[in-house]
């Protein structure tokens, strides 16, 4: 019976770590947080991907992590810069020594958009940005036939997109509650403002 069991690879035992780590790092709140969590994924991605034969993956999750790093203090310091300067050529210089036709491609693009995102010093931008690349690492994923990371790739999607709608809400709430109150009527007009019923009143 333990012949019909699936077999469980190396590779795939950094991948469910890769995932787990996935699982966490869309749900933490703090900018640092988000770049720590994703550095330490990308760590686990890479021997994942090489031992997939993804090398510009791979290579170009190394990148990430030195991205990542480079951005998780506050401001924009000269090596900060240097640092994400140097990983933009970089991205080019590895696809073309590693170039495997379409994977390639995808998994440049996917970078190019979360190098994007790591600039940002905003975290909405920051998460939009990721949603966009995310897109190019499924399509990578499907192709280079890795379940573990096209799952984590849909979970950081998700996670992304809620704590995006979460703070879409609490701006919205934060605006609502700086609207001024209305001023309140005069005496002699009270009598004509009870007698009608605006849909406000109505829904309060």
């Amino acid at each position: 019976m333990l012949s019909h069991l699936p077999s469980f690879s190396i590779a795939d035992a950094f991948g469910a770590a890769a995932f787990a780590g996935s699982c966490l790092w869309p749900l933490m709140k703090g900018r640092r947080s988000l770049l720590a969590g994703q550095a330490l994924t990308n760590l686990m991605f890479i021997t994942h991907y090489v031992l997939l034969g993804a090398h510009t993956a791979a290579a170009l999750c190394l990148l990430v992590v030195a991205q990542a790093l480079a951005a998780i203090p506050e401001g924009r310091s000269r090596w900060q810069t240097a640092v994400f300067i140097a990983t933009v050529p970089g991205i080019a210089v590895i696809a073309g020594a590693t170039w495997s036709g379409l994977p390639s491609a995808l998994s440049s693009l996917g970078i190019t958009f979360s190098t994007l995102a790591r600039w940002q010093s905003d975290a909405v931008r920051m998460r939009m940005l990721l949603l966009a690349a995310g897109v190019f690492w499924i399509s990578h994923n499907a192709l280079v036939m890795s379940p573990f990371a096209m799952a984590s790739d849909a979970f950081s999607a998700a996670g992304n997109l809620l704590r995006l709608r979460g703070s879409r809400r609490a701006a919205a709430t934060a605006s609502t509650a700086t609207i001024p109150a209305p001023p309140v009527a005069a005496p002699l007009a009270a009598p004509l403002a009870a007698s009608v019923t605006t849909p406000t009143a109505a829904a309060a």
